[in-house]
């Protein structure tokens, strides 16, 4: 088994919203949801995924700026430590009582979503995050944490962060030292706020209103590719 990587996967700002005392930063539930956080194991099926090899124990840092690509800041809003790496039966189609999926609100709002990223020569596959080590990292105020003082540390300038993560006019994941990436998760869960799994599925539960539309796209119709590409940056 290949070493376990690291690397920071930069996407658009999310949603934020507090549910009671509990303050969630989260993908638009206006069509698919990725990666998903209302699920004990996160999810992440399609964003960005083919752009590299992902392995159990891997930490994908889910990252945003103040904007792209001369962000000044870069905030974390999900550590993803991969614990399984499933391969669909098929990449273009999976049954709802399919074993991958974990319940019917990850269906309705993450698995179904795949007409929006067809594969015609690549395999498909869903990361799952370790519950125990993947969580929402938050300062004492509900805010999100700037990780560029810890990427710093590591000899990890802001120029190459700017370079690394463009591809054209979206961007790119980047791969960082794993010992970096240890680093930060470590300093993270630390966080006084760190948000897990499990809490956040009893907050889907309590709010149905965070479902994804009842159509496989809002309009109702297939969208292409390029289309979803454009709104989350793959």
């Amino acid at each position: 088994m290949p070493a376990p990587a690291a690397r920071l996967i930069y996407h658009p700002r999310r949603e934020f919203r507090r549910f009671d005392c509990t303050a969630v930063y989260f993908d638009t539930p206006s069509g698919n949801q990725d990666p998903y956080l209302w699920n004990d194991a996160f999810l992440h099926s399609y964003c960005h995924i083919t752009q590299f090899h992902a392995e159990p124990g891997d930490i994908n840092l889910w990252v945003s700026g103040d904007r792209f690509p001369e962000f000044s800041s870069l905030y974390c809003d999900l550590v993803f430590v991969v614990a399984s790496k499933c391969r669909w039966k098929n990449a273009n189609q999976l049954s709802p009582d399919d074993p991958l999926v974990d319940s019917r609100e990850a269906r309705a709002d993450h698995y179904r979503w795949y007409p929006q990223h067809r594969l015609t020569r690549r395999s498909r596959y869903t990361l799952k995050a370790d519950p125990g080590q993947s969580f929402q990292p938050q300062d004492a105020s509900g805010a999100l944490i700037d990780i560029l003082p810890c990427l710093a540390e590591y000899g990890i300038t802001l120029d190459s962060l700017r370079a690394g993560m463009r591809a054209g006019t979206g961007s790119q994941p980047m791969t960082i030292p794993v010992p970096a990436g240890e680093a930060i998760t470590q300093a993270l869960s630390h966080a006084p706020i760190t948000l897990h799994g499990a809490e956040l599925r009893r907050v889907r539960l309590h709010h149905p209103e965070l479902q994804s539309p009842d159509e496989e796209t809002p309009s109702g119709t297939r969208s292409s590719p390029g289309a979803h590409s454009a709104r989350c940056g793959c």
